[in-house]
């Protein structure tokens, strides 16, 4: 076997067992299903973490909000809530959007580099099938 070849399938076996796992799991979706399945988790954790904090902020403070309310100071309340929700979830998804784009363009150009390399493996394998290589086949 030539040297180069040794090499280059070294090179692509390394980038397969390291982190690579994992971005190529992120190649095999479609682009547009990658985002959506992402936003998705996304909306189910803000919606999760934000009423476990609203859960404990009225656990710790629910008898002094009820001694002295008014059915004004309630509706300011809820809409102040619903708002920081929302805002929230705007924020985030925003976030995770462009993180999970770029975590998705990292794993598609590492998927091309791959089956380029793969591709020159086979050239490779067929260009040295062409040449004689003393000794070989020989016991």
């Amino acid at each position: 076997m030539d040297v180069k070849r040794i090499r280059r399938m070294v090179k692509v076996e390394r980038l397969i067992c390291r982190d690579a796992r994992e971005e190529l799991k992120i190649a095999r979706y479609y682009r547009s299903d990658y985002l959506g399945m992402m936003l998705l988790k996304n909306f189910f954790f803000i919606t999760v973490g934000y009423m476990i904090i609203i859960g404990l902020y009225l656990a710790a403070k629910g008898d002094a909000l009820l001694e002295g309310i008014y059915v004004a100071d309630l509706t300011f309340m809820v809409t102040m809530g619903i708002g920081g929700y929302v805002l929230l979830l705007l924020v985030y998804s925003v976030l995770t959007y462009m993180i999970c784009t770029l975590r998705f363009a990292k794993a598609k150009k590492l998927e091309r580099y791959l089956d380029h390399q793969l591709e020159l493996l086979q050239e490779d394998d067929h260009s040295e099938k062409d040449v004689k290589h003393p000794g070989r086949g020989t016991v």
